[in-house]
């Protein structure tokens, strides 16, 4: 599922092609100097929400690499990789392969040396143990060729599932058989086999200050200590060693060089990581990594991580600005790149910056953002059915609703192709189309929201989760949720955020935005597509029978909007109380609040008011077609009603339904908001500037 990030093309047989930000990442930060360099290599955090499309981009990272930049792929959601030893052992395996650009294979004796000393129980003597080893060793390197891997994943697969939970004793003579099998295997991955196992065992002398080689692998053996840290050590040794020891030529390079220069140059070496938070194997994994290589400073090692993961880490927030949070909140901490944008020289201006706090592990962390999916990726996702919609149209309801969510996009896509079974008005939208006794909007809060979330039955989340989003998307700030009404909130706050549903880069700026905030960047949003499940929901149990603690959509609205009864002074508390007015369908009080301020404010300043308002939650769209929404809202022939109050009423009422994801904007509309916008410039603005107004108007002309 490539990301589509349109940014830099390629010719491929005379045909532009398109670089998805997967493949731009590779090219821009995968690139080395060809001198070498002191600076340690990235622990990137490829963030975005559960279905954001994480796994196909570290597929299409993988694809990019092919047989030529070394890579090796891990998911914690495999059986075989339940701990870190196993995972270490695994990726050894897939990294000891011919690559086309190195001329030695990769070996990995020192890890298969440790392994070796946890499978087995070696004596206290210390010349015992040295026979022994040394007769297992001899007994590995001396087996005949003929005995060489030919299933290197299957191989991988038996070995790593068999080494789960070695750290802890010694495996039984079963598994013993199996691991030692592996353990040889893993020994003879190369034809430099004895000089580099005798390497190997020389370096065991330095791993306990003042113990022999025998005494490092005894420890091991006996588990006196973690042997966690001993195996990573190993392992990163193992990567320098075959890194430093063969060059690596570049044959033909599609890197994207700065300034356009092509210069030698080699590549880093890349672990990609997927389901990180699957299990609580893959933190320990990625946490157990960075202490091993902060250990090893200033010695370098050429391997990249690349972990998708689900969840914010607070120890990143001392060095990069959380994703719900603006450059105002906090002007010193750097922003996360899109994934697309990221390279080598933004993490090493991220090491120059925070230089002054080297012992921290936590600088060793990258963290970039997924790109939204492109036009083509979405409609690949959700094909327009084949009766009632318009290709465009489809299309442009699965990017709204979906909010470029993949799996959202492929759920929509899914019902969207079903007949409906029931035809009632509730029905129109396809949040509430039941699929074997359970509609969308069931199915996508059940499998999206937070875990620690559904502990309470949804009735009694969704009310107050929608006062979580929709409180984020309100006009300035106000007092917090009232913990009396809403005694979750601020947990549920924290979890959305910390499973990255609530942040800047979800957030969908309105048509007018570049109007009404020009210089000001959006602030953060919870997800569209969440947002509209809750409201969905909050819609759906307003209709049915009550729960019993549950609230409906009107009680919701009026507590929020009961927080905003008394004035605070703010500029922005007209805009605040009019926008829950709205929310509760006070829809002709709010046009008679806009008229009279209309009359005496600012043209900027109400445009601005305008679009603030008009970003409340509708549950019209949902439930009923546009047009008849708008013929309810905006009736023609209403005798008495000035212009200018008709004018406002029909660009309150379109712009309020458009902000709804159900909502298609359609050239109709914009022509009636646009001309409508022309005529309070051209006829009803006192004074003459009336640039807001103009300006308003030519964000709805020429679709």
């Amino acid at each position: 599922m490539p990301l589509t990030a349109p940014r830099a093309e390629r010719q491929d047989l005379g045909e532009p092609h398109v670089l998805t930000a997967a493949e731009l990442f590779v090219r821009q930060a995968f690139r080395r100097p060809a001198e070498g360099t002191a600076v340690p290599e990235p622990v990137v955090a490829l963030l975005g929400p559960k279905g954001s499309g994480k796994s196909a981009a570290l597929k299409t990272i993988s694809a990019a690499c092919g047989g030529t930049l070394v890579h090796a792929r891990l998911d914690f959601q495999d059986a075989q990789v339940a701990d870190p030893i196993s995972a270490v052992a695994y990726v050894s395996f897939l990294l000891a392969r011919h690559w086309d650009n190195l001329p030695r294979d990769p070996a990995f004796h020192r890890v298969g040396l440790s392994l070796l000393a946890l499978n087995e129980t070696l004596p206290q003597d210390r010349d015992a143990a040295r026979a022994h080893v040394l007769q297992l060793v001899g007994s590995y390197l001396h087996q005949d060729d003929d005995h060489a891997v030919a299933d290197m994943a299957g191989e991988a697969v038996k070995f790593a599932l068999s080494l789960s939970g070695i750290g802890a004793q010694v495996p039984g003579p079963a598994v013993q058989q199996v691991l030692s099998s592996g353990i040889s295997a893993l020994l003879r991955l190369t034809n430099r086999r004895r000089r580099s196992v005798r390497q190997a065992l020389k370096w065991f002398s330095g791993l306990l200050e003042g113990a022999g080689t025998i005494d490092s692998l005894i420890e091991l053996s006996q588990r006196n200590s973690d042997p966690v840290p001993h195996v990573l050590n190993a392992f990163l040794t193992d990567l320098s060693r075959s890194a430093d020891q063969w060059t690596t030529p570049v044959r033909r390079c599609d890197c994207l060089a700065p300034h356009g220069q092509d210069v030698p140059h080699e590549h880093a070496w890349a672990l990609l990581i997927d389901n990180v938070d699957a299990t609580p194997a893959g933190r320990e994994f990625l946490s157990a990594f960075v202490r091993a290589r902060q250990n090893r400073l200033p010695e370098r090692d050429p391997l990249l991580i690349v972990a998708a993961m689900d969840r914010w880490s607070s120890a990143w927030g001392h060095w990069w600005r959380e994703p719900w949070r603006t450059k105002a909140d906090c002007p010193g901490k750097r922003p996360i790149p899109l994934l697309s944008q990221a390279d080598f020289k933004q993490w090493t201006h991220h090491l120059a910056a925070t230089a002054d706090r080297g012992g921290s592990p936590t600088r060793a962390w990258y963290p970039v953002w997924l790109d939204p999916p492109g036009p083509e990726v979405l409609h690949n996702l959700a094909p327009t059915p084949p009766d009632g919609w318009e290709p465009a149209v489809f299309d442009e309801f699965v990017r709204r609703l979906s909010g470029g969510l993949p799996a959202a996009a492929q759920e929509i896509g899914r019902r969207a192709g079903e007949p409906p079974v029931d035809a009632k008005p509730l029905a129109r939208s396809l949040l509430f189309q039941p699929h074997n006794g359970i509609t969308l909007w069931e199915r996508a809060l059940t499998s999206f929201l937070p875990r620690p979330l559904l502990a309470d039955p949804l009735p009694i989340v969704v009310p107050q989760a929608v006062a979580v989003g929709v409180r984020l998307g309100q006009p300035g700030q106000s007092p917090g949720l009232d913990p009396a009404v809403f005694p979750d909130a601020n947990d549920i706050l924290r979890a959305l955020r910390e499973n990255l549903w609530v942040s800047t880069f979800a957030a969908r700026p309105s048509r007018l935005w570049p109007v009404a905030a020009p210089e000001r960047e959006h602030p953060a949003a919870l997800h569209p597509w969440l947002l509209a499940c809750l409201l969905a929901g909050l819609h759906a149990q307003s209709a049915a029978d009550r729960h019993p603690v549950g609230m409906t959509w009107a009680e919701v609205f009026r507590r929020m909007a009961n927080t905003c009864a008394e004035p605070t002074g703010e500029t922005e508390d007209k805009a605040r109380r009019l926008y829950y007015a709205l929310a509760c369908d006070n829809f002709t009080h709010v046009v008679d609040e806009l008229v009279t301020e209309f009359a005496k404010t600012g043209h900027p300043r109400w445009v601005r008011l305008v679009d603030q308002i008009t970003r409340a939650p509708c549950r019209r769209p949902a439930v009923e077609p546009t047009d008849h929404s708008v013929a309810e809202l905006v009736p023609d022939g209403q005798p008495g009603r000035e212009s200018a109050e008709a004018a406002i009423t029909s660009i309150v009422a379109r712009l309020w339904l458009y902000h709804d994801p159900h909502t298609v904007p359609s050239p109709a509309h914009d022509q009636r908001i646009s001309k409508n916008f022309t005529r309070l410039a051209g006829n009803y603005a006192a004074g003459d500037d009336t640039d807001a107004l103009t300006d308003a108007a030519a964000q709805f002309g020429g679709r």
